[in-house]
C-alpha cells in the first residue's frame, strides 16, 4: 500500500501552559527521528478536552483524529500511548482504535502501542533515565520520590503497584507514591522517617509537570507533598520536570514508535 505515514501521540492532556514544553520536546524528537512522517496529537481526558474547548482550543477525540488522518491520505499510523498505566483512558483509547479499524471502508492501518509501566523493560529503562538526570546524586540515606496521579481503576492500580515494587528492585532509593491510592504522602513520610531519611528529591511521575506537580506536589499548600515532607523534618528538593522532558524517557517512546511503524508496514 502506498501513501503517507503518521504517528498519533495519545496523551492524557494538560491545561497548564507552562507544562507544554514536554509535549514540544516529544514532537521535536519525533520530527528529528522520523523526517517526513506526519505527527498528530490527541488528549484522552474528556475533562481536559472540555476545558480547552471552552477556551477556544479544541482537541480531537481519538476517533476524530484517526478519521481525519485517513481523510488526509495517511495510510499507516503508529498510535503511541503516553499513558503510564493501562487504566480507563488507555482502555477507551484502545477501544476507539479497534472500533475505527472495524468500520466499513477503513483503509488506514493503525497499530496501538503499550503503556510505559506495562512493559517491565521500558519502565526499568525510564527509572534509569530519571536517576541519571537528577541534579545531584542521592546517597543511601536519601530518597527519590516519584509521585504518580494514581487511579481508582482496578487494572491501573494493579499496574501501579507492580511499578512501585519494581522501583525498589531497581534501586532502594526509589519510591513511587500515589496522589490517589497507596502509598500516599503519609505512607511515604512514615517510610522515610523509619529509614532515617533526611533528604529527598521530589519528582512528578507524569508526562508533564502540570498543575498537579506545581500545586499538589511541590506547592505551598498545607497538604502538598513538599509541605508534608518538610514539616516532618525531611529536606525536600522538588524537580519540576515531566517525563516528556527527560531525553532518556522520550527515547523509549521513539523506539516504540519505530516498532509500531514497522508493524503497520507489515499490515499493508
Amino acid at each position: 500500500m502506498s501513501g503517507r505515514t503518521g504517528i498519533l501521540f495519545a496523551a492524557p492532556g494538560t491545561t497548564c501552559p507552562a507544562a507544554l514544553g514536554a509535549y514540544d520536546q516529544i514532537s521535536r524528537a519525533a520530527a528529528s527521528r522520523f523526517p517526513g512522517v506526519e505527527l498528530r496529537w490527541i488528549y484522552t481526558s474528556a475533562g481536559i478536552r472540555n476545558k480547552l474547548a471552552a477556551q477556544g482550543l479544541p482537541v480531537k477525540r481519538p476517533a476524530e483524529a484517526l478519521t481525519a488522518m485517513q481523510a488526509e491520505g495517511i495510510a499507516r499510523v503508529a498510535v503511541v500511548s503516553l499513558h503510564l498505566s493501562d487504566g480507563m483512558e488507555f482502555g477507551e483509547l484502545a477501544a476507539a482504535v479497534d472500533a475505527f479499524l472495524r468500520q466499513p471502508g477503513t483503509t488506514m492501518k493503525a497499530v496501538l502501542g503499550h503503556t510505559l509501566m506495562t512493559c517491565e523493560a521500558d519502565w526499568r529503562r525510564a527509572l534509569g533515565a530519571l536517576l541519571a538526570g537528577l541534579p545531584g546524586t542521592p546517597n543511601d540515606r536519601e530518597r527519590v520520590i516519584l509521585v504518580a496521579h494514581g487511579s481508582h481503576d482496578p487494572q491501573a492500580a494493579k499496574t501501579l503497584e507492580a511499578a512501585a515494587q519494581q522501583c525498589r528492585r531497581v534501586d532502594p532509593r526509589l519510591i513511587l507514591g500515589m496522589m490517589i491510592g497507596s502509598p500516599g504522602v503519609d505512607d511515604v513520610v512514615r517510610d522515610c522517617l523509619a529509614a532515617g531519611v533526611k533528604k529527598v528529591w521530589l519528582l512528578p511521575c507524569m508526562v508533564v509537570a502540570g498543575y498537579s506537580m506545581r500545586e499538589d506536589i511541590a506547592g505551598p499548600g498545607e497538604r502538598s507533598w513538599a509541605t508534608v515532607l518538610t514539616r516532618a523534618g525531611v529536606e525536600t528538593l522538588p524537580v519540576i520536570r515531566g517525563l516528556g522532558e527527560v531525553a532518556g524517557v522520550v527515547d523509549i517512546w521513539m523506539d516504540q514508535a519505530e516498532w509500531l511503524l514497522a508493524k503497520a508496514m507489515e499490515r499493508g
